[in-house]
């Protein structure tokens, strides 16, 4: 029986990007040249091999054995095909006599038949004839490049993966000829065996061994941190650090990403390069996130996974590397990121590393990895499918010429709330911050209601049930806006009513006219603050219910807060601008499927909340009987508590109570709090407590009128 080896190759790590490459070369030519049946897998960091070969015989299979790729671009400049070119690796390969060097040696000769007659870099058809010529020509050894620099599309022009810039080069750095002059450092040329430093290097780039080699050489856009540069590896600027074996390995494992050409039903984007679970671009997602990061380059991401796996398995990975959602394939981090907490991946991957295209200073790309994504199920992660038109007419609309540019970072808002609440680690607050930007990007069409009408914009669709759980934390606040926003009357409608001007009766768009939005003077949640937002609900439904001809208060909640959530609201203890968000959001909520649920019994009855609250009912509780009037609500919002408390307590006695109460005093801040507790529902339990604590009946000598 074969022993088999488990090497922690330190050197190779899930970032930079080119040490995330360097692992997949080392797996794609132990397995084509040394042990087919080598096995890679990702574990605490590290790319893991297990094979047949052990310490000293991997070291030296790539020291003694190993044959480069042959890796070519005669359609670019800088690539050695023409004059003025650099020379030093590809001359020298091409008149080496080295064994190990003889697919290189026939490959270029392939690639000086394609380039016959040129004396400079084609460009455009030319181009696009050249890249025909080399894939007629070429062989198979050759052809892994090609697949993996450019594809051609339908029309047989070149289109280009990101990870390999214009075709092999990024800007005057053609990464071919470069792997060519890393080669001629490691190897001589002739007798094709390693250099004296060599041993040492492969090991670090293996084991991350200290070694001392690394030379000023160019990397590209794969290794950020050696780079170079401004801000550099020595101080405000410096050369770049590399170590050779880690550009040639590197790009051996940038052979397995294939790309191909598919063509999408989307007029903007007809006809794209492919490449392996590469997405376009959003700015969201991290913590330095930015509009501008957007870039057209767009973003890329690197599965892990944990089981061992043949070269064999971890190509068909690549070749697949889509993430779909269900019904379309993902084509953006946000959709991408549904898909993972939808369904997942197949094939073990656990984790994707995302790697994000920037340009730097204008001069240069460079991959940086933007965070990472666990594979996890989350099942919750469907309700964002109910946001996916809303958000596709905001997109739409804040595209236009003229937008207000309110549209533009509404939407920007929205799409890294969802996109923070795809993952894994979303927790309530998670949501109640998607569903406060939500209320807050809905609330702010009304600053332009000529433009949200010429746009066509909706409110927010009706929301499951879910999202009342998924933003419920157990919290005082949470329970206060989900009991605000519950609230409901079957003859002026939702809530929602006074924050948006609805189209009665179903309420599921805006009440429009040839100018614009409606001037409903029932819409009063003005954003100012909950105090006087919720004041201002309260004082609107007793006269709107008042014109009607109703009697009761017309607000009925499906869900309630506790006494204690409305003593402290009353003591200003509370998060008041986070319930002021969550309610502002959870007015989308369906109530209308949401079942009934008494609150916690906790809390202390309050004298003075009993009279408010008692004089505003929304059905008879005992001998009260609900009658509306207007001037208690609009002597608390002035100010005026022991004006508005006389007149609330000769409505009780006309109902045969009497209160215990004789004195009421407090500050103009207090009387408003009062008033605004009539917008927060209390349960009809909880009215009769506030009843108990704060009359006592009439006694005659027939009968107890409170019996």
């Amino acid at each position: 029986m074969t022993q088999m080896h488990v090497h922690v190759l330190r050197g190779c790590t899930p970032t930079p990007l080119a040490h995330y490459l360097k692992a997949l070369g080392i797996l794609r030519v132990v397995a084509r040249q040394a042990d087919p049946n080598v096995r890679g897998l990702w574990k605490d960091g590290s790319f893991c091999l297990t094979s047949f070969l052990d310490e000293e015989s991997l070291v030296g299979f790539f020291l003694d054995n190993y044959a480069p790729t042959p890796l070519l671009s005669p359609w670019n400049g800088g690539s050695g095909f023409y004059p003025g070119d650099n020379k030093d690796g590809f001359g020298v390969l091409r008149n080496s006599t080295a064994k190990r060097f003889a697919s290189y040696r026939t490959a270029i000769a392939n690639a000086e038949t394609c380039a016959r007659g040129l004396d400079e870099r084609p460009a455009g058809d030319d181009k696009a004839l050249m890249l025909r010529r080399c894939i007629a020509a070429w062989d198979d050894e050759s052809y892994a490049w090609l697949r993996a620099a450019f594809t051609l599309d339908g029309d047989g022009e070149p289109r280009f993966p990101a990870l390999l810039g214009t075709g092999g080069n990024d800007g005057r750095l053609d990464f071919t000829n470069n792997y060519m002059q890393r080669l001629t450092e490691i190897f001589d040329p002739d007798t094709g065996v390693a250099n004296d430093d060599s041993r040492a290097m492969v090991r670090l780039a293996l084991f991350r061994e200290v070694a001392d080699g690394l030379r000023d050489k160019a990397i590209g856009q794969f290794y950020p941190g050696a780079a170079g540069g401004a801000n550099g590896t020595a101080g405000f600027d410096a050369g770049s650090l590399v170590n050779a074996w880690d550009f040639v390995l590197m790009l051996e494992g940038a052979l397995v990403m294939r790309v191909a050409s598919v063509r999408r039903l989307d007029s903007s984007e007809l006809t794209n390069a492919a490449a392996p679970f590469a997405l376009r671009s959003q700015g969201a997602g991290y913590a330095s996130a930015s509009p501008a990061d957007a870039s057209s380059r767009g973003e890329q991401w690197m599965p892990l996974w944990r089981g061992p796996s043949t070269f064999a398995e971890v190509s068909s990975l690549f070749d697949e590397g889509r993430l779909h959602g269900g019904h379309s394939q993902a084509r953006g981090t946000l959709e991408a990121s549904r898909a993972l907490a939808k369904l997942g991946v197949a094939r073990g991957v656990t984790e994707f590393v995302r790697y994000g295209y920037f340009e730097r200073n204008g001069l240069s790309n460079l991959a940086v990895p933007v965070g990472r994504l666990q594979v996890q199920h989350t099942p919750d992660v469907r309700v964002l499918d109910e946001l996916d038109g809303f958000v596709r007419t905001l997109t739409f609309a804040s595209g236009k010429p003229g937008a207000p540019l309110s549209l533009a970072r509404g939407q920007r808002r929205i799409e890294q709330a969802m996109l923070a609440a795809a993952f894994p680690t979303a927790t309530p607050a998670t949501w109640g911050e998607l569903i406060s930007v939500l209320g807050e990007v809905e609330h702010s069409f009304l600053a332009t209601p000529k433009s949200t009408k010429s746009a066509n914009l909706r409110p927010l669709p009706k929301l499951s049930p879910k999202w009342v759980e998924l933003v419920d934390d157990g919290s005082t606040e949470a329970r206060l806006a989900i009991a605000i926003s519950s609230q409901s009357d079957t003859s002026l409608g939702p809530v929602r009513v006074n924050a948006l001007p609805l189209d009665p009766p179903k309420f599921f768009a805006f009440d429009t006219t040839a100018e614009g939005l409606v001037r409903d003077p029932s819409v009063v949640w003005q954003g100012r603050s909950l105090v006087s937002d919720l004041t201002a609900i309260a004082l609107r439904r007793v006269v709107d219910g008042i014109r009607l001809g109703a009697h009761h208060f017309p607000l009925q909640g499906k869900r309630f807060a506790a006494l204690e959530d409305v003593r402290r609201f009353l003591e200003g203890s509370l998060d008041e601008l986070r319930v002021a968000r969550l309610a502002r959001g959870l007015l989308s909520v369906n109530w209308a499927e949401v079942s009934y649920e008494m609150p916690p019994d906790f809390g202390e009855p309050d004298a003075l909340h009993a009279l408010v609250r008692l004089s505003h009912l929304p059905q008879k509780v005992r001998s009260l009987v609900p009658r509306l009037d207007a001037t208690p609500l609009r002597l608390l919002a002035a100010g005026r508590l022991q004006e508005a408390a006389a007149r609330m307590a000769s409505r009780l006695v006309a109902s045969s109570l009497r209160p215990k109460i004789r004195v009421v005093a407090g500050d103009p801040a207090f009387a408003m709090r009062l008033g605004a507790c009539v917008a927060i529902p209390i349960s009809e339990h909880d009215v009769g407590r506030l009843l108990t604590r704060l009359t006592k009946p009439f006694v005659s000598k027939t009968r107890d009128v409170n019996a």
